[in-house]
């Protein structure tokens, strides 16, 4: 079985606690807003959106057959003036629910992760574990190999790792404080590309803007 997974598929596995199951505490809150920033690195990178001056311009309206992305695009059809990514991230965010349901029946499907059903209080609820952590530890080494400099890094690593660090993961990847504070400083001499850039500074304007409503 194929089991290639793309950038946002990546970053929902790092986000599963890999002892207990269910997402991370830590990344929780900040998921949404990066598991929809990740999706639009992917779609600007398969150009079917582009970015300009801030704004999404849709540039191929074909139905995708990837649920995710199709998720994404069918909205962005419908509207008929660009918006800016940051609303878009917004948006998407607001539907985190329904997007992790999306990622959760996609990984299972793929083998990767495994849900059981619970209940708190008689409430049903969904519990996700990794069913092939081996595979996913092989994301965690791609991070950990970027950010410590034993790897050349590559456009999909340093999105990946930036994704990470904006989800709250450095310490899931980095147990260790010495490494961790390590990679944090050299997260920011990570060459930047045009869409990774892009997409990153509107991840920090959602974030703030959470904050600022948090407080």
């Amino acid at each position: 079985m194929n089991t290639e997974l793309k950038l946002s598929e990546k970053l929902f596995c790092l986000s599963v606690n890999p002892k207990s199951g269910g997402i991370l505490m830590n990344a929780s809150a900040a998921l949404g807003i990066t598991l929809a920033g990740s999706v639009f690195v992917e779609l600007i990178k398969n150009e079917l959106v582009t970015l300009e001056n801030g704004h999404v311009h849709l540039i191929n309206p074909t139905v995708q057959n990837d649920e995710i992305h199709e998720f994404f695009l069918k909205p962005i059809r419908q509207r008929e003036k660009d918006r800016k990514i940051r609303n878009w991230i917004a948006w998407f965010n607001g539907r985190n629910r329904k997007i992790r349901k999306i990622f959760m029946r996609d990984l299972v499907r793929k083998h990767i992760l495994r849900v059981e059903e619970k209940r708190f209080l008689f409430i049903p609820y969904n519990k996700v574990y990794l069913k092939n952590r081996e595979l996913v530890e092989t994301f965690s080494k791609e991070i950990r190999n970027t950010l410590l400099g034993k790897s050349e890094p590559s456009d999909d690593s340093v999105i990946l790792s930036v994704m990470s660090a904006k989800t709250n993961l450095l310490p899931r990847i980095f147990p260790e404080r010495a490494q961790r504070k390590l990679a944090a400083s050299n997260l920011k001499k990570l060459p930047e590309t045009t869409i990774s850039k892009a997409v990153q500074e509107a991840i920090e304007m959602m974030h703030a803007a959470v904050i600022v409503a948090a407080t």
